[in-house]
């Protein structure tokens, strides 16, 4: 495994901090989302001096956000981003932007009991599973495998999640238990997967 891969999530936004379910809806980033993705940049400029790279990201709003805080941070064109729709979040489909996952199980005890059973391949209406987020992401791993070279990439909590397990070959129990952090980012490179903590100017 030749690339190098910088994955980042997205920064906090005001769904996150009131518990609503984004999925491929969208909200704008909070202050501390914002500080979040400073620090994070301010630590990835530090790794990427005297590297090439190609800065890939989810075209959706909140990822654009912070792939833009980080081009202004690290000293790269925004218009250099390829943005990529593999990237995108996973969606709840027609129950993206619910207020909560307890307000889905109190609404829909039943669906949420066949999640329960299945929770990797069960899908919302209209939406999609954790498998079809896999079936997304394994060609787009193939392609930085064979582009090599540095690759940073600014996506979301549960896609970080599936692409580190695509990486390291996890079970479907153990991608579940995998963190989403907003205050660190992973180095995906020779088969490892290296969290690294972002320093924030602002503690």
């Amino acid at each position: 495994m030749a690339a190098t891969i910088y994955l980042i999530r997205h920064g906090e936004t005001t769904w996150n901090r009131a518990g609503r379910l984004q999925g491929q809806a969208d909200s704008p980033l909070t202050l501390k989302g914002t500080r979040q993705i400073e620090a994070v940049a301010d630590t990835l400029r530090n790794l990427l001096k005297n590297q090439n790279y190609v800065f890939w990201a989810s075209p959706i709003g909140r990822t654009q956000q912070s792939a833009s805080i980080i081009c202004d941070i690290i000293g790269t064109n925004y218009e250099n981003i390829k943005f990529d729709d593999r990237l995108k979040e996973i969606t709840l489909g027609e129950r993206d932007g619910y207020s909560s996952w307890q307000a889905l199980k109190d609404d829909y005890p039943e669906d949420m009991a066949e999640r329960e059973k299945d929770p990797w391949h069960y899908q919302h209406p209209k939406g999609e599973s954790s498998q079809m987020v896999l079936e997304r992401l394994t060609p787009f791993l193939e392609e930085l495998e064979v582009l090599k070279g540095a690759h940073v990439v600014v996506s979301h909590g549960v896609v970080s999640k599936i692409f580190r397990g695509l990486y390291l070959k996890l079970s479907h129990a153990e991608t579940f238990a995998l963190d989403r952090p907003q205050e660190s980012f992973y180095c995906l490179h020779q088969g490892n997967v290296e969290i690294i903590e972002a320093i924030s100017k602002w503690n």
